[in-house]
């Protein structure tokens, strides 16, 4: 072996092997993002294109249910919680139930919401309606200086609802109405979007087209007085 042959270094054999091992790792997790890309924040409300809200005093315990009418006759609700483009997100029955939140020392504390969410992942070319129908006014369970006392919904409580477009993010239109009475219909809106979900405007012509039978068996007639 020559003189030269003993200086030689493999520094250069080991920087090869390093840059490709370096190479396959970066392929490796690129292909690996390909196949599973990470969601990102805010996914789940851009493949929706409106959303429809009501709210309810949070206080009541009562079960109110939001219904929607697409324009092909399409009718979304607790009954049938999608339909069409349509999509029901929770049936919100009042505290029953509400979300329990468990705190650090192991106790729960009832968060009180009361909200159905109405999801358009496209839309007909139309006119939607919204109603709200009063499934029930529950007897509460409530806690007093003396002790329990039972508290019964009969005050009148409101209903706000909201027409939401997601992209761009705009909230069209908000209205608040009043409700009393177990049973009642409450013609909220409607709202018109031509192709291309381009949103053309609000009408507040009332609506009466909840006539499914409901889970008590019985057909709730619409009032009037309740719009």
């Amino acid at each position: 072996m020559s003189n030269r042959d003993k200086f030689k270094s493999s520094i250069g054999f080991t920087d090869l092997l390093f840059n490709l091992v370096i190479g396959f790792v970066f392929l490796f997790v690129t292909a690996f993002l390909l196949i599973n890309p990470i969601a990102k924040k805010g996914d789940v409300i851009k493949k929706a294109e409106y959303l429809i809200v009501i709210e309810w005093d949070n206080f009541r315990n009562d079960d109110v249910d939001l219904w929607v009418k697409d324009p092909q006759g399409n009718i979304v609700s607790f009954i049938a919680k999608a339909a069409g483009v349509m999509n029901l997100e929770k049936d919100d029955l009042g505290y029953s139930n509400d979300v329990l939140e468990k705190r650090r020392n192991g106790d729960t504390a009832l968060i009180l919401l009361n909200r159905e969410v109405v999801t358009l992942r496209g839309t007909v070319p139309g006119e939607y309606e919204v109603m709200a129908h009063v499934y029930a006014r529950k007897i509460t369970l409530t806690k007093g200086a003396e002790g329990e006392t039972l508290y019964r919904n009969d005050g009148e409580g409101s209903i706000t609802a909201q027409l939401i477009k997601i992209n761009p993010y705009v909230e069209l239109h908000t209205v608040k109405k009043p409700y009393i009475d177990e049973g009642q219909q409450i013609s909220l809106f409607r709202f018109t979007v031509k192709e291309n979900n381009d949103f053309v405007g609000i009408s507040n012509a009332p609506s009466a087209f909840i006539t499914n039978r409901n889970r008590r068996g019985a057909y709730e007639p619409f009032r009037p007085g309740g719009n």
